[in-house]
């Protein structure tokens, strides 16, 4: 790349730098160029590149106390005939304006020829351009398509503090890429999270494009920590206070700040309480504790002829055991039934029983397979008459 002289700030860059500083907005910088030919005299005035032959992408901007240090991408990807390198211009607006100006202008020492791309693309490089700005004014770069380059220094200030892929400007698009960021027309940036999916070329962000600053994550972060406690007072079902707690009450649950778990009171207090005592249960202790006992539940039948108990398995509802006393004697009547439970239950399996009949005088064993169906106890042997039992468990 050949020598140039400082760069001089235009009277159009000038008036950029009164507006921001007035508050009108950001200077954003759209581009850079090269001309083959150059002014002389009052380099001020100058209001746009003598011949430009070839704009340039602007990668990133710092401001560095007070000067501006643009990272610039150069290939002679789309350069059909060489020519000197004569003048070098950067361009800039404020955000919102239309039209961007020439904001600085610099001549070369020494020029150099830029190749042509017959042969390829032969020549790639990315250069440093030091221009004055004030320390007041923030600035911005306006993310022209095509972009080659990311060096790692771009990518530790830029990339790696949000992790998310700088693709380019907003408008003019037709299409937008999951995860993704968008330069919009107001001169931020925003994360697609809409999916890949068609864009109408507008420049203004939608729902499905959430800004990437900070206030926007320390937003989200109290949001999702509103939901997050909404969900587990859903989950618990209340959410009565926190400790130190004056009065607690059995039954109600606290949150104990110093280790950020919830209690279950089991015991009421009468007086102040500062930490979870012997009263109180941690919840996923006491959850836990509750859903053991909810695996098993008992049904148990007690009446002057028989007791029947039987366990079953509540998310399965299988039998797992049970047993039958008889205490005089009765009759399984017609179908099996036994006994009725006043509710529609019907459990899987069954548990085995030995019973003592009586036929014309003789005595013997039957065994019964006694079950829950459709909110009846039943027997799998029917219209039998029970004297005594011997139970054996499957």
């Amino acid at each position: 790349m050949a020598e140039f002289n400082s760069h001089i700030i235009t009277n159009a860059g000038r008036n950029l730098l009164a507006r921001a500083l007035a508050g009108e907005g950001k200077v954003v910088f759209t581009k850079a160029a090269f001309g083959d030919q150059k002014y002389s005299g009052n380099l001020r005035e100058v209001t746009e590149l003598k011949n430009k032959k070839l704009d340039l992408n602007v990668m990133n901007i710092r401001n560095d106390n007070g000067t501006a240090v643009l990272t610039v991408q150069i290939s002679n990807q789309n350069v059909d005939q060489s020519f000197q390198t004569e003048e070098f211009g950067v361009y800039a607006k404020i955000e919102n304006d239309v039209s961007e100006v020439l904001y600085s202008y610099t001549t070369a020492v020494s020029a150099d020829t830029f190749p042509n791309n017959r042969l390829g693309k032969t020549y790639e490089s990315i250069q440093d351009i030091y221009m004055a700005i004030s320390s007041d004014v923030e600035a911005e770069i306006y993310v022209r398509d095509g972009v080659i380059y990311l060096t790692r220094d771009i990518a530790n200030q830029v990339y790696t503090e949000t992790g998310i892929t700088a693709v380019g400007t907003l408008k003019g698009r037709s299409n937008l890429e999951e995860n993704k960021q968008y330069l919009a027309d107001n001169g931020h940036w925003y994360k697609n999270i809409g999916g890949n999916r068609s864009w109408s070329s507008l420049g203004t962000p939608d729902e499905q494009l959430i800004p990437i600053t900070w206030e926007y994550l320390y937003k989200s972060l109290n949001t999702k920590e509103g939901q997050l406690i909404q969900n587990l007072n859903g989950l618990l079902g209340k959410n009565n206070g926190q400790f130190p707690v004056d009065q607690a009450v059995e039954g109600n649950v606290y949150y104990f700040p110093a280790n950020q778990k919830y209690y279950y009171c089991l015991k009421s207090q009468s007086g102040r309480t500062s930490v979870p005592n012997a009263d109180f249960e941690e919840i996923s202790i006491w959850a836990n504790k509750k859903k053991l006992e909810n695996l098993i539940k008992i049904i148990e039948v007690d009446n002057s002829n028989f007791t029947i108990v039987i366990n079953y398995h509540v998310d399965t509802s299988t039998i797992v055991g049970g047993y039958l006393l008889v205490k005089t004697n009765f009759r399984v009547r017609t179908g099996g039934f036994i006994h009725a439970l006043g509710n529609n239950l019907t459990l899987n399996g069954s548990f085995l029983t030995y019973t003592i009949g009586n036929d014309r005088g003789k005595y013997f064993y039957q065994p019964h397979k006694i079950s829950v169906k459709n909110g009846n106890i039943v027997s799998n042997v029917a219209d039998f008459n029970i004297f005594t039992t011997r139970v054996f468990y499957e």
